[in-house]
């Protein structure tokens, strides 16, 4: 502990000896600055008009923002039921095309089977023919 106190008595020596100006200059010298800083403060009433200023300003900026918030989603609205009208008119070209799809190969299937059984009789009645005509010829043939 004797240590401690030779170090602090060092310490305040030096200290003093060092010491730019004396206690009573120094705490004039405070004052003076404190003084200064004070006044270069702005006063309540300039603080309050100044808050109020800033709150003025924050609100006005507020009211813009929800104005163009607003003009954001009516926009997103519009856009969201113009693209639902796309795809309903595209549904309903898709299904358009599906049912005139199906018509026409319904029509080419029946005409198919028409051609078909038109070919089908045109080629029994040649068969027909020939065979008639075979039979002919022979009984011409024949006779003769």
């Amino acid at each position: 502990m004797g240590r401690f106190l030779n170090g602090v008595m060092v310490g305040i020596g030096i200290g003093l000896l060092v010491a730019p100006m004396r206690g009573e200059e120094m705490q004039r010298l405070v004052r003076q600055r404190y003084e200064q800083l004070r006044s270069n403060l702005p006063e309540k009433e300039q603080l309050q008009q100044a808050g109020q200023q800033v709150a003025a300003g924050l609100s006005q900026t507020a009211n813009t923002l929800k104005g163009a918030a607003q003009q954001a989603a009516t926009r997103v609205q519009g856009t969201g039921s113009a693209l639902s009208d796309l795809a309903q008119q595209s549904a309903q070209k898709v299904k358009q095309t599906g049912q005139d799809v199906v018509s026409t190969a319904r029509q080419t299937a029946q005409s198919g089977k028409q051609s078909g059984q038109t070919t089908t009789a045109s080629s029994d009645k040649g068969t027909e023919e020939m065979i008639v005509f075979a039979d002919d010829m022979r009984l011409d043939e024949g006779m003769g």
